[in-house]
Parts: C-alpha cells; sequence; structure tokens
C-alpha cells in the first residue's frame, strides 16, 4: 500500500494577512514617527537602518514564523540543506541570470521610454544599489541587498507565495503568478519576473531554499560590487537623459546579450518545466510529529460509507503511480490529507 500525506496548512495562511501585517508594519515604523519624531532624526542612518531592517526584513519572515508555526509547518524546514550543492549550477545561474539582466533590462528601457519616457527618466536617475552618502549606509546598504533581500524574498515569494499559490492553482500557474508579482516589485519587470521562475525552478529541483539564496545573493552582491566600482572611477553619475537610453548601440548589445542569457535559461526552464507536477514543491516538517503508523490508516482510511469517482491533482496521480482504475482512500489528519493507494479486490469487496 502506498501513501501520499499533503499539508493543508498552506490553504490557512491568506494573502490578506501578509499583506495587512506589512500595512501596519509600514504605519507603525514610517507614519507613527513621523508625528512625534523629527525631520533632521528620521532622516538619520540610524532610523533609516533600524526602520527598512524592520520594515524588509523581520516583519515579513516574523510574520511567517508565527504563521507557519500555527498551521503546524516547522519554519526551520523552508531552509532544509539540499542533498548536495551544486556549484557548478550555482555559478551558471547566477552568471547567465545576470547577463540575461543586463541585456532585458537595456531592451525594456528602450521601448518603454517611447511610451513613458518621464517615468522611466525618473526611475533610472532614483534608482541607487547602494547609498554612498556615508560609509556606514554604504555598509548597511551592501548587507541589505546581499543577505536581508536574498533571504527574505525567497523565504515570501518562494517558500510562501508559491506554496500557498499551489494550493489554490497548479504548480505551474502559481510559479508564473508568483515571479511576475516578484518582477513587479523591481525595475526591470521582465528581467526580475525571469529571474523568479528560474528561482522556482532551482528551489523545486533540489528542494532546499538556500540554493536560490546563494544564486539570489550573488547576483545581488556582483550587482554591489559593480556599483561600488562604477562610483569610485567616475564619482557622481551624470543623470540618464533620453538620448543614452535610446542609444541604438546600447540596444544592439542589450539584444546580444538576452539571447546569450536565453541560451542557458531556456533549455534550463524547458527542461525542468516537464517534471514539475512529478516532483511537486518540497514537502515542509510539521511542528507536531503526529502521524499515525501505515497500519493504522489502512485500518482507519479503508472503513468508508460513500465511495465516490475524484479527479486528483497530477502529482498524486504520478506520486502514487495510480491508474485510471484504481482505488484511493482519503482521511483528514489535523491539517494533513492522507491519501492512499488501496488495493482493488478490498474496496471492491467493500462496496459489494
Amino acid at each position: 500500500m502506498e501513501v501520499l500525506i499533503i499539508s493543508t496548512a498552506f490553504s490557512k495562511i491568506r494573502f490578506r494577512s501578509f499583506f495587512g501585517w506589512m500595512l501596519l508594519g509600514y504605519i507603525v515604523v514610517y507614519v507613527i514617527p513621523w508625528v512625534f519624531i523629527s525631520d533632521k532624526q528620521l532622516e538619520s542612518d540610524v532610523f533609516t537602518v533600524i526602520s527598512e531592517s524592520l520594515v524588509f526584513f523581520a516583519f515579513p519572515l516574523l510574520w511567517l514564523y508565527y504563521k507557519s508555526r500555527k498551521n503546524n509547518v516547522k519554519f526551520q524546514s523552508y531552509y532544509t540543506k539540499p542533498s548536495k550543492f551544486d556549484w557548478k549550477l550555482v555559478i551558471i545561474a547566477t552568471v547567465m541570470g545576470m547577463i540575461f539582466s543586463f541585456g532585458i533590462s537595456t531592451v525594456e528601457f528602450y521601448a518603454v521610454s517611447f511610451i513613458i519616457p518621464d517615468l522611466v527618466l525618473d526611475t533610472l536617475n532614483e534608482l541607487n544599489v547602494i547609498d554612498h552618502s556615508t560609509i556606514w549606509m554604504t555598509l548597511f546598504t551592501i548587507i541589505s541587498v546581499s543577505v536581508y533581500a536574498p533571504i527574505m524574498e525567497e523565504t515570501i515569494f518562494r517558500g510562501f507565495f508559491l506554496h500557498r499559490m499551489s494550493r489554490k492553482w497548479s504548480i505551474k500557474r502559481a510559479m508564473i503568478v508568483s515571479s511576475i508579482l516578484f518582477g513587479l516589485g523591481h525595475a526591470n519587470i521582465i528581467g526580475a519576473a525571469v529571474f523568479g521562475i528560474v528561482m522556482c525552478l532551482l528551489y523545486i529541483k533540489t528542494r532546499s531554499l538556500l540554493m536560490p539564496m546563494i544564486v539570489h545573493a550573488l547576483n545581488n552582491f556582483s550587482l554591489s560590487i559593480f556599483d561600488i566600482v562604477s562610483s569610485s572611477k567616475g564619482g557622481m553619475p551624470e543623470p540618464v537623459n533620453l538620448a543614452d537610453i535610446r542609444s541604438l548601440t546600447d540596444l544592439w548589445i542589450g539584444v546580444v546579450l538576452t539571447i546569450i542569457g536565453l541560451l542557458w535559461i531556456v533549455p534550463f526552464v524547458y527542461k525542468n518545466w516537464k517534471v514539475i507536477e512529478v516532483k511537486g514543491l518540497p514537502q515542509l516538517d510539521s511542528v507536531y510529529e503526529e502521524e499515525p503508523e501505515k497500519e493504522q490508516i489502512q485500518s482507519q482510511v479503508l472503513i468508508a460509507e460513500k465511495y465516490m469517482a475524484i479527479e486528483l491533482p497530477d502529482e498524486i496521480v504520478n506520486q502514487l503511480h495510480l491508474e485510471e482504475e484504481d482505488y484511493v482512500t482519503l482521511k483528514m489528519e489535523g491539517d494533513k490529507l492522507i491519501v492512499t493507494k488501496s488495493r482493488k479486490e478490498e474496496m471492491q469487496s467493500k462496496i459489494s
């Protein structure tokens, strides 16, 4: 007898709860102090470090920690160590992802500059990877970009969003929607969305969030170093103008870099996209282990008064090797749905 246990915890953790918590955190950290603290204090490095650390790192992770434990999901299982660290894959994903990102951002900003030029100019002129105002802010923004962002974004987008959306839709649709949301939070929307899909596949392939976190961290750290080196050589950069954005030379360089990046991204996505439903999302551990023995599951689940035809997700069908006329039994155990492949003879005898 084969048994598959599916956690239903993510059907109880709501998106509105997350966004409501983030809104509350923003009000507490930024709006309330604005009433009681002077402008000089609000603009200080200390306030910036504390406020950004709370809102963009501590608050979302604390919310997920609380919600996970409340719904019997062990928070540490988001960071399960992979069976092996494929450093070759990490380096290739980082390098090719950056090449594609540089290329597609150039193409993207070139095209959009003809539609909403003022918005593109404002975005690029205000887009600073590293804050060079003081040495402390430089160090903080490097840590924020290279450590805070990879941990928080991978935990929330690939840990929570992907699992939650997969409870509502298919895994593939959840990957696409969560990656689009991830892209909308960045200036380079297309590049970030594609990066999000690659990180989803890397998570499913390696069964660990640590792998996409490492790629994400290396990607952001490389951008930080590039920003620092550029600033140290040329001082304060000149404001971007439309002529810069619409340079045909830069456009063709962007097209070439985009194609080079796609030479790795497309085969990687295609190869892993085909086995998503078979592999399924990594199983997260429970806080309280209450799984009964298989014999107990069998004796309890097989005793049923009603029988019906049901359509199961491809993930379950593939994992249990089900065929069209096979029988399964279902049972709820706390926040888990236990799907058991039953012997045809036993079920037919009970039905008769």
